[in-house]
């Protein structure tokens, strides 16, 4: 699968930070860790951003020193006490186990998930639309540009990073 047939603009990496999305519907594409930084900052201006999570990552308000029974117990308190709906939640709560990867210090992005114009989809990216992202379920989402985080699964396809 490439970027090929998408007709907007693909930012890729840090290519995101410090442009101006006024007006523009984002499709975020990046697991959690990325997503956490990513998102605060394109919500912030867009006009909708629909986050295409490829997966949930422990996120925490700030990096948390210590043993792992201390960053778990922060990582959930802070995803309990940000995010009050059940099933959302779930779908932001990683598998595997707590600092078996780099936490993700992110203080904005679960009330950067819970604006309006905000959408968190959890559905495998199927292709590249010319006018969107298409999901494994056959939804279109129509988008103006596309951010891939650096570790994005898209991220070395199509066009050279």
């Amino acid at each position: 699968m490439t970027l090929g047939e998408f007709r907007g603009e693909v930012l890729r990496g840090t290519e995101w930070f410090g442009h101006d999305f006024a007006g523009q519907r984002v499709a975020v594409v990046a697991p959690g860790r990325e997503a956490a930084q990513i998102v605060p900052e394109v919500a912030a201006t867009a006009r909708s951003v629909k986050v295409f999570q490829e997966e949930p990552d422990w996120v925490v308000p700030m990096p948390v020193p210590g043993p792992t029974v201390l960053g778990i117990a922060v990582a959930r308190v802070f995803l309990r006490w940000q995010v009050k709906d059940p099933w959302i939640r779930r779908l932001l709560t990683p598998d595997r186990r707590f600092g078996s990867r780099r936490t993700a210090p992110g203080l904005g992005y679960y009330g950067a998930l819970r604006r309006p114009g905000c959408k968190l989809i959890t559905w495998p990216v199927y292709a590249f639309a010319p006018h969107g992202i298409r999901t494994a379920e056959g939804i279109e989402h129509q988008a103006d540009v596309v951010v891939l985080g650096a570790s994005s699964l898209f991220a070395l396809e199509g066009r050279p990073a």
